[in-house]
């Protein structure tokens, strides 16, 4: 587990919009990092995941946009994405010049939070996946115009304990969703169709659903823990003449390597028109 690495006494106040999927696991991250539940407050108005948040992590929450960022030192934007626009009227009268302002929405870029923030407002956009919420993610981290080092290192501070934590450049936004945030549905669409080939081979729907996830846990463990390359960790189950390397050209002559492509293409045409929709 990650250790906490923020004082209780100096830990920033945090104001997260929105108590779903993602703003449920940054509170989660939060706690995990140190942070006390008298400097977290969420803003939700689901009751039942209000209530939710409060049993399980004893934090404030409440309705009220205005009064929950008054006094944050970091807001945290995870909403809708045709919702963050509302959000964003509702605080910009009240911020507190020099907040941090960490969004998690995909598609919005950092000019979008600007463009609606008092001038010099510091913006983080950050793109974590699914596998946030147990503490597996991969999120990729990019600062807006007037995001220092400082603002940089305090995002990474509250989200590493959601996982592997990186920094880009916000150009690569748009491919990170593709790959990352995306990623995680290419993956459980491919353990459907492995199963489904194991059914076909006579094996039972649980089992090979079963046998295909633990393959792919497993495998990506190895990748990550040998540092090997997929290219070489690949070549080393395909044996000359045999069962997979045999699948594998079948795998790639019925265009494998195309239809990820296009996949990601699709997401990350798809993320840039949304912050187009939205202006």
């Amino acid at each position: 587990m990650t250790e906490p690495t923020v004082s209780p006494s100096t830990a920033p106040r945090v104001a997260i919009i929105g108590g779903g999927v993602m703003g449920g696991t940054l509170v989660t991250a939060l706690r995990v990092a140190g942070w006390p539940t008298d400097r977290i407050v969420v803003v939700e108005r689901d009751e039942a995941r209000s209530r939710g948040l409060r049993e399980g992590h004893g934090i404030q929450v409440g309705t009220d946009v205005a009064a929950a960022v008054m006094d944050a030192d970091v807001i945290v934007i995870a909403v809708k994405v045709y919702d963050t626009a509302d959000a964003l009227a509702r605080l910009a009268p009240v911020y507190k010049p020099g907040a941090l302002v960490l969004t998690v929405v995909a598609g919005l870029t950092t000019a979008f939070y600007e463009q609606r923030l008092p001038e010099g407002a510091p913006v983080v956009r950050s793109m974590p996946n699914t596998p946030s919420i147990i503490g597996h993610g991969a999120t990729a981290i990019a600062g807006g115009a007037h995001a220092d080092e400082g603002h940089m290192a305090l995002t990474v501070d509250m989200l590493k304990a959601t996982g592997l934590v990186v920094t880009v450049e916000e150009s690569q936004m748009d491919a990170v969703t593709a790959i990352a945030g995306s990623g995680p549905a290419y993956f459980y669409a491919f353990v459907e169709a492995l199963t489904e080939a194991g059914v076909g081979q006579g094996l039972d729907r649980d089992l090979a659903t079963q046998l295909a996830a633990q393959t792919f846990l497993g495998a990506a463990r190895l990748l990550v823990d040998t540092g090997d390359t997929p290219d070489v960790l690949r070549k080393r189950v395909s044996s000359p003449g045999g069962t997979t390397i045999e699948a594998l050209k079948a795998l790639s002559d019925a265009g494998l390597d195309g239809v990820v492509a296009a996949g990601a293409d699709a997401a990350a045409r798809r993320s840039r028109q949304l912050a187009d929709e939205l202006g």
